[in-house]
């Protein structure tokens, strides 16, 4: 029988511990001598792991500036001379950008010498315009020559005098007499008020056709001159029926001059 070194329990010899206590019944070894647990230096701590979050937010502690070096105040110049300065800095254009080459600056356009006045227009021109001038001034005229003469000279009416006449109004049944316009018997005639206006139209386009040199005003006194050229061939047509009433300068004049009118228009158109 063994008997149990801590608590004196008997046990078999084969056993290796106690049945009661359960300690060891081998023999003890024999060991070196140690110091009391509490001589025994005590096992160092483990290194703590410090959180991310907690690493992010601890304080960093201040880190020293080097010195700043001080530099002296400058003056600033007053408020007048500021603007003026920036101006000058606005005025400056802008050069080109660094690393391209600057290009040269193209040529103007050489300037085309100015025709002079007179080569502005051909011959033609001028001639047909002179033209329309002398005719417009003789269709003014012929108002105060005589448009037909009676037998022997007795009877003798110019284009005002059929402007008189036909100014009074009047007339029958059938018949028109204004200023404008005589139709009585079934004879037409227009008076001298219209061949005063149509000639002088004539001639006044004529002259700011010589003064701006523009041919397109030729059109307008062909225009009038085709008006002209009607009451005068009208006005003849009813002197012709007339008994003892023979043609006067006035209506030869009328007629000639314009029909001269519609040539020197078309010549200063061309010209």
């Amino acid at each position: 029988m063994r008997e149990c070194p801590q608590c004196g329990q008997a046990n078999n010899d084969d056993a290796r511990f106690c049945v009661k206590c359960g300690a060891s019944l081998q023999a003890p070894v024999e060991a070196s001598p140690s110091p009391p647990p509490q001589a025994q230096a005590a096992p160092p701590p483990p290194p703590q792991v410090q959180a991310p979050a907690a690493a992010a937010t601890a304080p960093t502690p201040p880190q020293p500036y080097p010195a700043q070096q001080s530099y002296p105040a400058q003056p600033s110049p007053p408020y007048g001379q500021q603007a003026y300065q920036y101006q000058q800095q606005a005025a400056v254009p802008p050069g080109p950008p660094v690393g391209y080459p600057q290009q040269p600056a193209a040529a103007a356009p050489a300037a085309y010498p100015r025709p002079a006045a007179g080569a502005r227009r051909g011959g033609m021109f001028w001639v047909g315009t002179l033209i329309l001038l002398v005719a417009g001034a003789l269709i003014l005229a012929s108002t105060w020559m005589a448009w037909g003469t009676g037998s022997r000279g007795l009877m003798s009416l110019s284009g005002w005098d059929w402007f008189d006449i036909g100014k009074q109004g009047g007339g029958g049944e059938g018949e028109v007499v204004n200023a404008f316009f005589i139709y009585s018997d079934g004879r037409p005639l227009f008076t001298g008020l219209c061949s005063l206006i149509l000639g002088a139209l004539i001639a006044l386009i004529a002259l700011l056709m010589l003064i701006f040199q523009s041919r397109g005003l030729g059109g307008v006194a062909i225009l009038f001159s085709i008006f002209a050229l009607g009451i005068a061939v009208t006005n003849l047509t009813t002197i012709l029926r007339s008994d003892g009433v023979s043609v006067g300068v006035g209506t030869v004049i009328l007629i000639a001059f314009s029909f001269l009118g519609l040539v020197g228009g078309g010549m200063a158109m061309s010209g």
